[in-house]
This record gives structure tokens, sequence and C-alpha cells, in this order.
């Protein structure tokens, strides 16, 4: 599997076995450096998570400024992310570090899936139920903290959510049929819905109403923080979105915001849809189910 449909990774068969490979970075969510290297992980580990892998080796991508850092940040970086790592059963095994005006981390993954149980974006089915395992508003709320617009308590909800793996919602999604999945990060919740639909020759529609949000984002986004990406992201969406809920300027914001480590989208049997939801619930993910799949041709339709 290469560039073909956009998926979240790449696979490469060998000797029987699915070869999962991406690699991820990202800027600070946070002041907090062992907290941001876990994010960092966690966002770059959850590709191999949507392609229903498990990760097996990383290596470190480091953009560190040649000053101006104080020291011991890149240090506890690295240690969130090796906590992280182990956390998610993979192993470290190196990587690369580069003199960058803007400090950046993530990593380059490597996994292992089942070739006859591959989750891909080009899997969701007609008939099948959409189930979103994050809440949205990440975007928004982390650009409200770097601009002094939310404390850290604010933003705790989404770096606890930041920080959680996407491991046990893969395992789940395989466990109980899940053929199609997808995770949400820089192109918002639209954009990626859209590659599924695209991807799969299917139409997607959503009801906004149930869309899973954290509770300071609707705030935020009517004192004005958006994100660089937010607009591009929508414009894009433009020929194909059926906006049928007539949503106003902040739910649309919410619906393109970009996430970082954001959640998967599963496309899941209608019969086992109710039993996911629920074992992820239960497993303190803050799931909904969010829509369904319908016949093509490829479009997002929100109600």
């Amino acid at each position: 599997m290469g560039p073909e449909t956009g998926d979240d990774a790449g696979v490469y068969l060998l000797d029987g076995h699915a070869l999962v490979a991406t690699a991820d970075f990202i800027t600070p969510v946070c002041d907090d450096p062992r907290r941001f290297g876990r994010v960092a992980a966690a966002n770059s580990l959850s590709d191999v998570y949507a392609m229903g892998g498990r990760p097996l080796f990383a290596l470190n991508l480091c953009c560190f400024p040649a000053s101006d850092l104080p020291e011991g940040v890149m240090g506890a970086i690295l240690e969130g992310a090796a906590e992280a790592l182990g956390e998610a059963g993979a192993a470290l095994l190196g990587g690369h570090s580069v003199r960058d005006a803007e400090l950046k981390f993530g990593l380059s993954v490597i996994g292992e899936a089942d070739p006859g149980r591959l989750l891909t974006n080009a899997g969701a089915r007609e008939g099948q139920r959409l189930i979103l395992t994050k809440p949205l508003g990440t975007g928004v709320l982390i650009n409200a903290y770097k601009f002094d617009k939310l404390d850290e308590e604010g933003l705790e909800p989404a770096l606890r959510e930041m920080e959680r793996l996407n491991a046990e919602a893969s395992r789940l999604a395989l466990r109980h049929g899940v053929t199609g999945a997808t995770d949400v990060t820089g192109f918002g919740l639209g954009g990626h819905l859209l590659g599924m639909a695209r991807a799969s020759g299917a139409a997607i529609r959503i009801a906004f109403a149930r869309l899973p949000i954290y509770e300071a984002f609707e705030r935020l986004a009517r004192s004005g923080v958006t994100t660089g990406c937010t607009r591009a992201n929508e414009n894009n969406a433009q020929p194909v979105f059926d906006d049928r809920a007539g949503l106003d300027e902040i739910q649309r914001e919410l619906l393109f915001d970009p996430q970082t480590s954001g959640g998967l989208i599963l496309s899941t049997p209608r019969e086992s849809a109710s039993a996911l939801l629920e074992a992820l619930i239960a497993g303190g993910h803050r799931a909904a189910e969010i829509g369904e799949v319908l016949p093509g041709p490829p479009r997002l339709e929100v109600v």
C-alpha cells in the first residue's frame, strides 16, 4: 500500500507479514517537555494503530534549536517519548537530529499487521456505522494555550486525551469486525472523513449534535481563536461537502479543526457498533457513534 488512497501509513508485504511504515512530527503543544514528548510519540504511533497494526520499533526525529532551550528540555522530550513507546511495547532504536529554528519532534515508526485484517481508509462499507474515539477541538485549545487565552487547567483534558495511545481502540476495532479506519489529525474530522469517503467510493453522513467536543472549544472559538489550517481544510472539502444542518461559523470551525493525536474513526458493521461503543466507553474512551456510510458517489453530508 503506497500513496494512492492517502492512507495513514504505507504497508510492505514481507514473507507473509504486513510491515506498516509511517513518520510524523509536531511542534510543542504544552510547556511540559516530557508531556510534549509523550503526545508527539502518541501522535506518531497512531498511524500504525489506524491500520490495525502494532508498533515494533521507532526512530526519533529531532529538530532542536541550537540555543534558547533551557537545560534538560531536550532530554525530557526524549524521556517522554520513550515512556510512550514503552507503553506501546515498541523498541526505540535511535534516531536523527538537526538544528532548526523551531522546535519539532516526532517518530518514524515501523509496525506489523495481519495482511488479512488491515484497517484502511478504503474499507468503509454501505450501511456501516461510524464511531469516533476521542473528542474534537485540540487545534483551537492548543493555540489558545500558546496565546495565553487558556491556562494549564483548561488544557489538561485535551492533554490527557492526546497522551492516550490509540492501541486499545485499535484492538477493540479488530475484535468487533471493523473494516475501515483512519485517525483524525491535520485535516480535521471533515477532511479525514472525506478521505475515507473518496478511498471507499462511498458517501458519509454524520450528525453534528453527536460529535464529542472539548468543553472549552466553543468559548475559545467564539472569542476568535482559530488555526492556520482550518480554513484551508474547509476550502478543500467544499466541492463534496453537503451542509444540510446549516452549520454556523463555530460549528464549521470544529468540523475542520486540525487535531493533534486525535481519535480513530472506525467504520463498523451495524450489528457490532453498539458493542464496540460500549467496550470503548468502558475502557475510558470518550467515544461516540457519529454517523453512517451511505451509497456513493463520495461526499460528506452533515445533518
